[in-house]
């Protein structure tokens, strides 16, 4: 089917879709909140079950400078984490990702890693809360 067959596909000038996946993988069977958040949308403060998952979808910007910011909270810990960067996730030949898994830890957020199949990539919490991107 040609691009003018199908005008839901994507053309030069625009990014696919991504899905950003986020499992609650903390020890102890803590539920925990959540609430993340882009310039342009906030999913508002949500709560996820231990065991559970939450994924959005979105089209990264043509200018590659999507981020969303997301918020942990459970127990008395409260975390920020940049869950999805668009010159991160897009430009990572190891992790660059149509679809973005990560499980939250309470040591740090892991990534899917597609050549292990396993969540080993975890940077650390970011340290600070960001601004509206």
């Amino acid at each position: 089917m040609s691009l003018a067959q199908n005008p839901m596909a994507p053309t030069s000038f625009e990014n696919p879709n991504t899905t950003v996946v986020i499992y609650n993988d903390l020890e102890g069977s803590w539920p925990m909140s959540y609430h993340c958040i882009s310039k342009d949308v906030d999913f508002g403060i949500r709560r996820m079950p231990s065991g559970g998952s939450w994924s959005f979808e979105f089209r990264p910007s043509a200018a590659g400078d999507t981020i969303f910011l997301c918020s942990f909270a459970w127990r008395l810990a409260y975390r920020y984490f940049r869950i999805y960067i668009q010159e991160r996730d897009q430009e990572s030949a190891m992790f660059g990702c149509k679809r973005c898994e990560w499980k939250i830890r309470e040591g740090g957020p892991c990534q899917l890693n597609k050549r292990t199949g396993k969540f080993d990539h975890c940077p650390p919490w970011d340290s600070q809360l960001f601004e509206n991107n």
